[in-house]
């Protein structure tokens, strides 16, 4: 089954969510628990759901895990699940409620998976918090982490965090509390990002110069009180967050955003996106920010003076928007942007030339890099559905461009 959604949630009225997205042979899989509709308790979740896709569009179900099929037994509490990959073998973390975490692998990203111990790799007890709703972190030097629990509230301390075995079915050492600065709140993600750590759950982040802690609280996203992940793919960040989809909370759903970040390390999520999602664009809006771009090549994001992000572009860099809807016939193309000499954007459809925009330079005297100046271009195209791919024959910042009807 494959499904296609023009905006979040991604994979709507099917009760999938708690999304942790990873990328797997250039594909992205997510690993989701699976609302159903409530029963006896607030949350029926009786198996673990596997989507993949090759555009963050287009969502194909790989297999569902059920816990009747490895020893945990039949239930209809099948909280968070995590994945991991290492030497080509991947690896499925799944909780019991909040009492235990088990691992599967498989030889398959998306299916196949079948248990590894014949008991749960973090038993109830094990530390003073709850072992369950595990996320897995792979660091820059091959090793992985386990991280799982749970705030005072729901019967623990603090999250905690152990290195895994080289196995991933193990754990190399006993798990530390991870020092927190403020009460956590549901369960625990972590990336990293320019050598600095983020500590993620719900909404807030915390970061750290190691994965232990202790963590700073920096902010909170406004995306969700519920789970979610980041990943990157393509020059891009993501993150993925869970959308409530019925008043009563217990039917959920996953939706993805753009994440940005900082010079100090801070991120920012886009709203406008949080609600349109990923991965296409509409031709009509006023406005396609190029921090938005679904992939970059030899690119980066950088604050700009009005708060949001450009794309700083060289000689041969390039950013696509796939999946433009309602695109007029023969649009203009207008930028805006600051370029410190004369430069040309070259607009492509896969290897057609659709146009060439020539922008002038703008900067004010004494090299102040940030005097914004506008550029167009004439586009020869059909209406309808597009995908754009602007490739720079120069440096440039490029703030957001639109499409205009002559």
């Amino acid at each position: 089954m494959t499904i296609t959604s023009q905006k979040n949630p991604i994979i709507s009225k099917m009760g999938v969510c708690d999304p942790h997205v990873h990328i797997f042979k250039d594909r992205a899989y997510l690993y989701a628990s699976h609302d159903a509709p409530a029963g006896s308790h607030m949350f029926d979740m009786y198996d673990w759901h596997i989507w993949s896709s090759p555009d963050l569009v287009s969502w194909t179900h790989e297999s569902t895990v059920r816990p009747e099929d490895f020893c945990m037994g039949a239930s209809d509490q099948c909280w968070a699940v995590d994945a991991a990959e290492k030497n080509g073998r991947y690896y499925l973390y799944v909780s019991n409620c909040i009492k235990e975490t088990y691992v599967l692998s498989s030889g398959d990203p998306g299916k196949g998976f079948s248990e590894c111990l014949g008991r749960p790799l973090l038993p109830e007890g094990l530390t003073p918090t709850r072992s369950y709703d595990p996320a897995v972190f792979t660091d820059d030097d091959g090793e992985s982490y386990i991280l799982f629990g749970t705030p005072i509230w729901a019967g623990g301390d603090s999250y905690y965090i152990a290195r895994l075995g080289e196995d991933m079915i193990s754990l190399a050492e006993t798990p530390r509390k991870i020092i927190l600065d403020d009460p956590a709140d549901d369960k625990p993600f972590l990336h990293k990002h320019n050598g600095i750590y983020y500590l993620s759950w719900a909404s807030y982040y915390a970061t750290a110069d190691n994965p232990y802690g202790p963590y700073t609280t920096r902010g909170n996203l406004g995306m969700s009180q519920d789970h979610g992940s980041f990943f990157q793919w393509h020059g891009q960040w993501f993150k993925a967050f869970t959308v409530d989809e019925t008043a009563e909370k217990m039917r959920r759903a996953t939706g993805l955003c753009y994440i940005h970040f900082r010079k100090d390390g801070s991120m920012q999520a886009d709203q406008l996106i949080r609600e349109y999602g990923v991965g296409q664009y509409d031709g009509t809006w006023s406005r396609i920010d190029a921090a938005w771009y679904t992939r970059g090549e030899r690119v980066t994001k950088r604050e700009n003076i009005f708060g949001g992000f450009d794309v700083v572009m060289e000689k041969g860099s390039c950013v696509e928007f796939p999946n433009i809807h309602r695109v007029p016939k023969d649009p203009i193309l207008a930028i805006n942007a600051v370029s410190e000499k004369d430069v040309e954007l070259e607009v492509w459809e896969g290897d057609r030339l659709l146009g060439v925009l020539h922008k002038a330079k703008s900067y004010l005297s004494g090299g102040d890099f940030s005097q914004y100046g506008v550029g167009c271009a004439p586009l020869s195209m059909e209406a309808g559905d597009h995908s754009l791919r602007l490739v720079s024959r120069g440096d440039i910042r490029l703030h957001y461009f639109r499409l205009m009807s002559e």
